[in-house]
């Protein structure tokens, strides 16, 4: 069935290559995109017969959409990893999608973390904004270096394993400990209930405790019954976050990756021993 593979991958590259080209332009990925996609992976799974892989990219779109709807995922986002998970269930004797969700995540993480970490840097760091971040950032390393020498004094883990995560670690902790001050220096806007549009993430860290009160369903994502309500409420403006980190280029990026290198998940799943 090496035709069906074939598609399965050809399928997955447009698409994502497609979503990063349009995310990266315009901040969305389209349903032109990913609805098509997965069309494909079902009809494809069907002819055959692998109801699991139906199953699992059913699971894949539930659980993106808890993430959606706390505003960690952009709707776009969520359906083309459940097209992804259901046009290819499985490559190597693993679950495709992850793969493809933990190297996209790691590319994010060393880019972003790099590029706003710098940006802030040369705007100038206000430590007040971030105490608490700096503190949990802190905490969150020592337990990770702790966790990751305890696996390699047991023998569990190789060098190259930990060194391989560490260093989008490093990154990743960077940007936890300037988190707040990142956002509210890049991202966050005040904007006119007027102007609001579908699918904006309210910034609720930075809402005065008089909005807080007003605001008692506390979500990540509005839609437009949300807009509404904001109105007869007598909202003029509230924070929202704009401008965000664009994820679909490392989507891809991810499936460059599970494609091209079957077997590196093998060396992150049996820790490069």
């Amino acid at each position: 069935m090496i035709e069906l593979l074939v598609a399965r991958q050809a399928a997955v590259l447009i698409a994502s290559a497609l979503g990063a080209y349009t995310d990266a332009k315009t901040g969305y990925i389209y349903d032109w995109i990913t609805l098509p996609l997965i069309a494909i992976g079902l009809a494809l799974n069907v002819v055959e017969q692998n109801f699991f892989g139906i199953l699992i990219g059913a699971a894949i779109f539930a659980a993106g959409y808890a993430f959606y709807f706390t505003g960690k995922f952009g709707g776009g986002d969520v359906k083309l990893f459940a097209g992804i998970a259901m046009a290819i269930p499985f490559q190597g004797g693993t679950l495709f999608i992850f793969p493809v969700v933990l190297f996209a995540a790691l590319g994010a993480v060393v880019f972003y973390g790099t590029l706003y970490t710098l940006k802030y840097a040369r705007k100038g760091i206000k430590w007040k904004d971030n105490e608490k971040g700096v503190r949990r950032a802190l905490l969150m390393g020592a337990l990770m270096a702790i966790y990751f020498l305890v696996l390699l004094q047991a023998g569990f883990v190789s060098f190259s394993y930990t060194a391989f995560f560490a260093v989008p670690l490093l990154f990743a902790l960077a940007f936890l400990a300037l988190e707040n001050g990142i956002r509210k220096e890049f991202f966050l806007k005040r904007i006119p209930v007027k102007e609001l549009e579908e699918d904006e993430i309210i910034a609720f860290d930075f809402m005065s405790e008089s909005e807080k009160e007003k605001f008692p369903k506390i979500r990540g994502i509005i839609g437009t019954k949300e807009i509404k309500w904001l109105g007869e409420k007598g909202f003029r403006e509230i924070p929202v976050y704009r401008n965000l980190p664009r994820f679909g280029p490392f989507i891809f990026l991810g499936v460059l990756i599970a494609i091209a290198l079957p077997n590196a998940v093998m060396f992150v799943m049996g820790g490069g021993a």
